[in-house]
């Protein structure tokens, strides 16, 4: 009997620790958060998506963070902040973060050829800089030749660095192309100029530091049930992922994290853990050699918002994930989304179209009045086409409905500020302009993604209707 009691206090003490692990942070209004709850559960129910994750923070202090839906829908398991959620390219920035904190100290320097810091690296790359494999512009193959590699767990970057032969594909600084391995020819450097192994730098210089404690590589052996299952969105069904080993591409896509530790992460950039110096060289758009900028830094793409906000961004897609971190330095705010499926979702554009629900300036102003009326909408894609439709809307939100079978067949709309609102689709979060001019209601819809040179909503919108 005594044995018993004691079992069910220790469960009953395990609940409450975890149930304080797991709350939830919101230090928002409740208007705000209502507002958030009604668009999450709106954009599951559109994208089909299994579950996603939140974090949110305003100049260093976490205000939101939350779980939506399901880490694993076959077990029934919550997402929650606790979740583990694989970062796909993400990963990325976290590799950046490390050769900030490494410039700051006066340990590396971006445009010394990287021999410099890895004397066993190939001839034909060991002129390359680290600055040029950052920017995407070093020629460097996306990845290897071969899928034989995607099978092994590796343990060592020398080994995943030795994995690309391929020849250059242009001269450095003269075009941009993706590279996901040229992170871990970066992830190299890191070990060249700080003279310890890429993880345990890591873990030593950038994750305690930064209260990081729930970002590691991913083992696919090892993985718990905290760590989310992974899916993909096909037809608008969530469909289990074949788990598959990305130890090969570790600094480029193979972390496990959380949107918690990725707003935490951004604390290096705004408190002098990077130098200012270091972050402005960061947050600078590097230019090939006939001037053209490409819009990406040291990593990190640089665009705006639709509401005319600069952005610092990086996102990821990779088999079981879709990801996000956006930074907005004026105003030193950081959100992060975590999703558990490879998917379609224009996150980028979902992720800046919940700025106005978590700073003060936005809605001030109050929402089109109570109406529901007929429409023609018009949807400038590859080629024109029109639909009749309907739009409603009563107490902050709405719905469209078109004859469109695709993703334009039903949507919530949720009002933002003044008369901005957004669409929720299939593809996620889209910025709806809605005026009421004498009784007709024009409404402007934008469809983007990321490395905008200037406000999105300056370009042509791509649904346009009148409701009379």
């Amino acid at each position: 009997m005594k044995n018993q009691t004691k079992k069910i206090v220790t469960c009953l003490v395990l609940s409450f620790c975890i149930t304080i692990i797991n709350a939830q942070v919101n230090k928002i209004s409740k208007v705000k958060s209502s507002r958030i709850e009604t668009i999450m559960h709106s954009f599951l129910d559109q994208t089909k998506v299994p579950g996603i994750s939140i974090a949110v923070s305003v100049q260093g202090e976490l205000i939101y963070c939350k779980g939506y839906g399901y880490s694993n829908k076959e077990l029934g398991l919550s997402m929650d902040t606790e979740s583990k959620l694989r970062t796909a390219s993400v990963a990325k920035v976290i590799t950046a973060t490390a050769l900030g904190k490494l410039m700051s100290d006066g340990k590396l320097n971006l445009d010394e050829p990287i021999k410099t810091y890895v004397p066993y690296i190939e001839k034909k790359y060991e002129n390359l800089t680290a600055r040029q494999l950052a920017s995407h512009t070093s020629g460097l193959a996306h990845r290897p030749k071969g899928n034989s590699y995607k099978k092994k767990q590796f343990d060592n970057i020398k080994e995943t660095v030795g994995l690309m032969n391929s020849n250059l594909l242009f001269k450095p600084d003269t075009d941009f192309k993706y590279s996901t391995h040229a992170f871990n020819f970066l992830a190299a450097v890191v070990e060249g100029a700080s003279g310890k192994k890429y993880i345990d730098y890591l873990n030593e210089d950038i994750f305690i530091p930064l209260g990081m404690k729930n970002t590691y590589p991913e083992n696919i052996n090892q993985l718990s049930q905290d760590d989310a299952q992974l899916y993909f969105v096909d037809k608008l069904k969530a469909k289990r992922e074949k788990v598959t080993n990305g130890s090969y591409k570790l600094p480029g896509a193979g972390f496990r994290s959380t949107p918690t530790d990725m707003v935490r992460m951004m604390d290096a950039y705004r408190t002098g853990f990077i130098t200012s110096s270091v972050v402005n060289e960061m947050f600078k758009s590097h230019s090939l050699k006939n001037g053209h900028k490409v819009n990406t830094g040291v990593v990190w793409r640089l665009s705006f918002d639709s509401f005319g906000n600069k952005v610092i961004e990086h996102a990821g897609n990779w088999l079981g994930a879709r990801t996000v971190v956006v930074y907005y330095p004026e105003k030193e705010l950081t959100i992060s989304l975590m999703i558990n499926a490879s998917c379609s979702i224009l996150i980028e554009e979902t992720a800046h179209l919940l700025s106005p629900l978590y700073l003060e300036e936005y809605m001030q102003n109050a929402p089109i009045v109570d109406l529901q009326r007929d429409l023609k909408l018009t949807f400038l894609g590859k080629t024109k086409k029109e639909y009749e439709g309907q739009i409603s809307f009563h107490n902050q939100s709405g719905n469209l409905t078109t004859t469109n079978d695709g993703f334009l067949k039903s949507n919530p709309i949720i009002h933002l500020s003044g008369d901005d609102y957004t669409l929720i689709t299939s593809y996620g979060l889209l910025h709806l302009k809605l005026v009421d001019k004498d009784r007709i209601i024009e409404g402007r819809g934008y469809i983007y993604e990321t490395m905008n040179k200037e406000n999105p909503t300056k370009k042509p919108a791509q649904l346009l209707f009148r409701a009379l």
